[in-house]
This record gives structure tokens, sequence and C-alpha cells, in this order.
């Protein structure tokens, strides 16, 4: 059976802050819904895109969704402490909510490890591979980096050329944060502090692993395995 793809429009950084904003300001959802319908009239003028959209939104930061309602929870505390990193906590809500969103990034994340550009041709293949080759893949690739790119994370050099924009991340608990995103989201049992390091889904944020900051987080278990220093969710 094909894997869903279930991000087909392409969201904008003011479209994020706007929903967040509304939950911050105790919204129902109802009222969040009018409220996006309106917002959204501005800039898309068909009724369908409209509510595709606004349900993409709603997915992210108002709807329940079990894997991610605790990073949902976190994310919107983070964006009232640090509202200059609102992208990279909408970054880890995305990669909460949407498989395909961690899938693309991943892949551009593996390319970053050579150099610093990549080509919409190579993120195309890789997303064939996994999700086979359906014209909903050509539709959605271009919309995943569209979004990735009006995210701040990549910049278009030229047609279908893309290079690494990075974001550094000097908050010890933003970074605490996108580490326990990662780990929730990929289920993992333990990790080594080197590879918490190296999440290739975060490629465009530059962030140190701090011992001490994990240490004093009571999200983590900070123990030994062998003669390495593991890290795992508690």
């Amino acid at each position: 059976m094909a894997k869903m793809i279930g991000l087909s429009r392409n969201l904008k950084m003011p479209w994020l802050n706007k929903v967040v904003e509304f939950v911050e300001e105790g919204f129902s959802e109802a009222e969040i819904k009018n409220q996006l319908n309106e917002y959204l009239a501005f800039e898309i003028t068909s009724p369908t895109n409209i509510r595709k959209t606004r349900e993409l939104l709603m997915n992210i930061w108002v709807y329940e969704n079990p894997t991610s309602k605790k990073i949902k929870e976190k994310g919107l505390q983070l964006i009232k402490k640090y509202p200059e990193y609102r992208m990279s906590i909408h970054w880890c809500e995305m990669l909460s909510v949407f498989p395909v969103f961690m899938d693309i990034t991943t892949i551009i994340g593996k390319l970053a490890v050579y150099e610093d550009k990549f080509t919409t041709a190579q993120i195309r293949q890789k997303l064939y591979d996994e999700y086979g080759e359906r014209a909903a893949i050509l539709h959605s690739s271009a919309k995943l980096l569209q979004t990735i790119k009006d995210m701040g994370a990549i910049k278009q050099v030229k047609t279908g050329v893309y290079n690494i924009q990075k974001t550094k991340i000097s908050k010890p608990d933003v970074v605490d944060y996108m580490l326990f995103t990662l780990m929730q989201c990929s289920q993992s049992s333990y990790r080594t502090v080197e590879q918490l390091g190296d999440f290739k889904a975060l490629f465009p944020f530059d962030y140190q692993v701090s011992r001490e900051q994990i240490q004093m987080d009571d999200d983590f278990v900070y123990s030994t395995f062998g003669n390495e220093i593991t890290v795992a969710l508690k």
C-alpha cells in the first residue's frame, strides 16, 4: 500500500505564526477555523485551497495528535518565551505531524553531509524511492520545497538548485526541545550524545548538545551504556 503524503500545500511562516496567535488567544477550534478562513482569503482565492491550507495549519497547532501532544505543549511555551525561535519550533511540530516532512528534511540533511547545495531532481528521486513514482509526488515535492524555502531553511540559487541556509540555536532549552521532538518521533530507545548532534532532519540548525542541560531536563534520562554516555526519554 502506498504511503500517505499528507502535505500537499505550501505553508508560509506568517500563516504558521497566525494560527499560534489564535491558539494563544484562547479561541475555540471553530473560532480558529473561521479566523483562518478570513485570514487566508487575503492570499488564497480558491475556497478549496483555503480549506486544505487551513486544515494543514490546524493539524500542526490545533488538532489533537497522540505523537505531537507533548511536543505541541512544549512548543507553545517556548514560542511565548523565545519568539525569535518560532521557525525552529514550527519545524519540530511539522516533523511530528507530517511523516513526509520528516522524510524530505532527512533526505536534504543526508545530501548536506557532502555539500551545501542540492537539486530538485535529487529530492524527487529520493521521494519516488520512498513513496512510489506517482503524480502526487511531483506536485507535493514542489510544495514541500516551497514551504522549506519560505521558512528560510533553503535558498533557490537558480532553477532547480538550492543552497542550505543555517540558523544558529543558542538557547539550550530550545535545543533540548528539538532533540526531544526527534527522539519522540523516531521512537528511539536511546541515543549517544554524539548521535543527538546528528539528526539529519534538523539540517538547517546549527546547535550544540549540552550534557549539563540534558541532565537537568526532566524529559531525559542520562546514563552510561557500555563505554558510552547515552540519553533516553523518560
